[in-house]
């Protein structure tokens, strides 16, 4: 089960995760690999607001509680913002589940871009577009991806379950 749904958050919560999240004092933390089983040497950038049952970011409590009203979420496992940066040529990471018990997985994308978020099973590319959320079931494999066309790639990955 795939679900897209676009215009996902009122519009100016939208607007206030992007201008925060790219702000010139927002933190984001290195990952010096993709996943734990992804040994092509790229990193990326991560910032958790919630994990291990407890909140670890004051940018939780401003944008997390409608997400979880929208997605009718129970228990929140995680959530967390990444950051891809431009590469020359899209990278495709190694498919991978976040999870391996049963939850869902909403992935938001914050930003447009050309940065696909692709399915193993059925097999299917979505690309991110601003204010777009795809929800599906956190055992389906999928991959993230770089971009060519934007400075960087921005989601909210968000683990839960129902």
């Amino acid at each position: 089960m795939i679900k897209i749904k676009k215009n996902f958050l009122p519009e100016e919560l939208s607007l206030k995760l992007e201008n925060t999240i790219t702000s010139f004092d927002f933190s984001w933390f290195l990952q010096k690999e993709i996943s734990h089983d992804d040994k092509s040497g790229y990193c990326y950038f991560t910032h958790n607001l919630y994990e291990n049952n407890k909140v670890n970011s004051s940018l939780y409590q401003h944008i997390m509680p409608e997400f979880l009203k929208i997605l009718k979420a129970k228990n929140l496992i995680r959530a967390k913002l990444n950051l891809y940066t431009r590469t020359e040529n899209i990278i495709k990471h190694i498919y991978h589940i976040d999870y391996p018990w049963k939850h869902m997985t909403a992935l938001y994308f914050i930003n447009d871009n050309n940065g696909p978020l692709v399915f193993k099973k059925p097999f299917k590319e979505i690309i991110p577009e601003k204010n777009k959320c795809v929800i599906f079931n956190g055992d389906q494999e999928h991959k993230s991806s770089s971009c060519t066309d934007k400075p960087f790639r921005l989601t909210l990955n968000i683990n839960y379950e129902l």
